[in-house]
């Protein structure tokens, strides 16, 4: 059996609470930005300079972090997550349009390299709701102008020059109030891997935002993603071989006009949308409802359930046991 903790925080400003979270996650992403040797990593000045070319709005919050913290120089550059060392998810996306627009995501990663935080924030303007990723990036979340973000890696194997994905996510709760501009900062600001974005916001507008760094950017108007992009061959291997049933049993779930939003969410916590953690090395950690027009999230479990607001939302700690 697998467990993972997950503390629910809200700290408007960053202070002792993100202070605490950084210390307590530090170690092990130190760990992880230097798997490669810290030469294979860029500069301090890489680092500021990409985050004042592509993310200006970001730079001041960037400044006040690292002296909050008191970074060195290598937690700067971490904070920055430019040029990071590569990571692979699964997951499983669906933007629910019916009787209500919700964006409904698994999260499928090793329990043991999740941070497990779910963070309140208005660091900037707008007050954010997220999960959270290397400390101040963000795996997905809603802010208080009604826009909802959530990721799927892309599963082509391609890496280039550009930001991890979670740091851009964090950059668009911050900075943005719907889809048309979540869209155009991912025409504009490069990220190092590929990922299929979904987009909601609370018009009822939505998309599938198709990333990689060796080709332009394709804006869809799918409802639904897993972890591969286009098409595939048959005979063909993909990332992850349960990419394509997965996808096959979001959109059979996406046709089912009578389907309820519980009934939906619901069926994400059944296989083939869940991974067993005894069979896949990436299980089901969490799944999350979005609903943009609401401001409410629901984080799921097989057997437990949170829900959330920007009007409530109480600090608590959740300790999930997987099988």
């Amino acid at each position: 059996m697998k467990n993972l903790q997950f503390d629910v925080i809200s700290e408007l400003s960053p202070g002792e609470k993100f202070s605490e979270l950084f210390s307590k996650s530090w170690p092990a992403y130190r760990a992880w930005y230097l798997d490669e040797g810290e030469e294979a990593r860029p500069s301090y000045l890489e680092c500021i300079n990409a985050l004042k070319q592509h993310m200006p709005e970001l730079v001041p919050l960037y400044k006040k972090l690292t002296t909050l913290l008191d970074c060195d120089d290598l937690q700067a550059r971490f904070l920055s997550l430019y040029c990071p060392p590569t990571f692979y998810s699964a997951c499983s996306q669906l933007i629910y349009k019916k009787e209500q627009t919700a964006l409904i995501r698994n999260y499928d990663f090793p329990a043991f390299l999740c941070e497990g935080t779910i963070m309140q924030s208005q660091w900037l303007d707008k007050k954010v709701i997220a999960t959270a990723d290397c400390i101040w990036g963000a795996l997905d979340g809603i802010n208080d102008a009604g826009l909802s973000i959530s990721i799927n890696y892309g599963g082509r194997l391609v890496e280039g020059k550009g930001f991890g994905i979670t740091i851009v996510v964090r950059y668009v709760l911050e900075t943005c109030s719907n889809v048309e501009e979540a869209i155009e900062v991912f025409r504009r600001v490069p990220v190092h891997l590929d990922y299929n974005i979904a987009l909601v916001d609370k018009t009822g507008n939505h998309s599938t935002v198709f990333i990689a760094p060796d080709r332009d950017i394709c804006v869809s108007h799918a409802t639904t993603s897993t972890n591969h992009q286009g098409s595939v061959e048959p005979g063909k291997p993909v990332f992850l071989e349960d990419s394509v049933t997965r996808l096959d049993a979001l959109n059979k779930l996406a046709a089912q006009q009578e389907t309820t939003l519980q009934d939906s969410a619901a069926q994400f916590l059944y296989s083939p949308l869940y991974r067993q953690h005894d069979i896949h090395s990436s299980g089901t950690l969490y799944t999350v409802v979005y609903l943009p027009a609401e401001g409410q999230v629901s984080y799921l479990w097989p057997h437990q359930s949170l829900n959330l607001s920007f009007d409530l939302f109480p600090e608590q700690t959740l300790d999930i046991h997987y099988v």
